[in-house]
C-alpha cells in the first residue's frame, strides 16, 4: 500500500486558510467595527475618515473602517467609530457642537472670570473631559490650563480665581474630538485716582493712583469733566511699581470732576479710574 505524501508547504497553507476563516468578520462579533491601520515604524498610527459609500467595498463590508497615515481628525458623522489625531479608536463620536461663553466680559483685571458651555448634541455628553486652551496677548500659540468634565445635561465651568485674568486673551475648549470657536476675553486694568475733596483756589493738590496689572512706564491722562466732554488737565508717567503722582492747582472756583485714563494697549483696552469730586474754594 502506497501512502500519499504531502509536501509540508501544502499542509501550512492549509492551517493558515483555516486560522484566516476562524478569524474573518463572518466568524467574529459583527456588530464590532474593525479598524485596519497601516504599520509605521514610529508606532504612532493617525487616521483619515472611513471610506464613502462609492468606495471599492464600502457597501460589502461596512463594519471595516480603513486608517491611513494622513494627519487629520476624523469623527464623521456617519462613523461609529472615532479617530484623533494621534491614534485609532473606536469609541463613539459625539456629533453637534461645543459652545463657550465667558463672564464677565469684558471683565476686570483681578476679578474672577467663569468659562462655561457645554454640547450641543442629543443626547449630550455626560462625564466627558474637557480642556481649556488660553494664548495670551504677545503669545502665538495656546497652552491647555485647566481640565474639567461635563455634567448630566453635558454641560461644564471652569472658575478662574481673583488675580489670573488680568490682560486680553484668547480661549476654547476641547472635548471628544470637537472644538469650540475661539473666544477673545477682553480685560479693563484697574486704574486709581486718589486726592483731596476740597481745596483753595491757587493751592496745589497732589493727585496720585496706581494701575494694575503693571503698566510701568506709560503715560495715563488725567482729565476734567467741561459740560459733557473731558479735557485732558495732566499726562503723569507710570513709575516702577505702576504708580503716579502729579501736582495740580485749579484756578477758580466751584465744584469739578475728574478721572483717569489709561489709554489702551495689546495688554489691556482703554481703561478710566472711578470719578473724584472736588470742591475749589475762593
Amino acid at each position: 500500500m502506497r501512502r500519499l505524501i504531502l509536501p509540508s508547504s501544502l499542509v501550512l497553507l492549509a492551517a493558515s486558510l483555516c486560522v484566516l476563516a476562524l478569524l474573518s468578520p463572518a466568524g467574529a462579533a459583527g456588530s464590532v467595527p474593525h479598524i485596519i491601520c497601516p504599520q509605521r515604524e514610529s508606532g504612532v498610527i493617525t487616521c483619515c475618515p472611513p471610506p464613502t459609500s462609492g468606495a471599492k467595498g464600502a457597501k460589502s463590508r461596512p463594519h471595516i473602517i480603513t486608517c491611513c497615515p494622513v494627519p487629520t481628525n476624523c469623527c464623521p458623522a456617519s462613523s461609529s467609530a472615532c479617530c484623533t489625531q494621534t491614534t485609532c479608536c473606536v469609541t463613539p463620536c459625539t456629533t453637534g457642537g461645543l459652545s463657550i461663553a465667558s463672564s464677565p466680559d469684558p471683565s476686570t483685571a483681578g476679578r474672577k472670570v467663569v468659562i462655561s458651555g457645554g454640547f450641543t448634541s442629543n443626547p449630550p455628553a455626560a462625564g466627558a473631559t474637557v480642556a481649556l486652551w488660553r494664548e495670551l496677548s504677545g503669545q502665538s500659540s495656546f497652552h491647555q490650563v485647566a481640565q474639567s468634565t461635563t455634567d448630566t445635561a453635558g454641560q461644564y465651568k471652569f472658575t478662574l480665581k481673583p488675580g489670573t485674568v488680568n490682560a486680553d486673551q484668547q480661549w476654547y475648549v476641547s472635548a471628544n474630538g470637537l472644538q469650540s470657536p475661539t473666544l477673545h476675553q477682553l480685560v479693563n486694568a484697574v486704574v486709581g485716582l486718589a486726592g483731596l475733596h476740597s481745596i483753595v483756589v491757587g493751592h496745589t493738590m497732589l493727585l496720585r493712583g496706581h494701575v494694575t496689572p503693571s503698566h510701568a512706564g506709560q503715560i495715563v491722562l488725567i482729565e476734567q469733566r467741561k459740560g459733557s466732554q473731558w479735557a485732558v488737565i495732566a499726562r503723569p508717567r507710570l513709575g516702577h511699581g505702576s504708580n503716579y503722582g502729579v501736582m495740580h492747582r485749579f484756578a477758580r472756583s466751584g465744584t469739578v470732576t475728574l478721572r483717569t485714563v489709561l489709554p489702551g494697549d495689546a495688554r489691556n483696552g482703554r481703561s478710566a479710574s472711578g470719578t473724584l469730586t472736588v470742591t475749589v474754594k475762593s
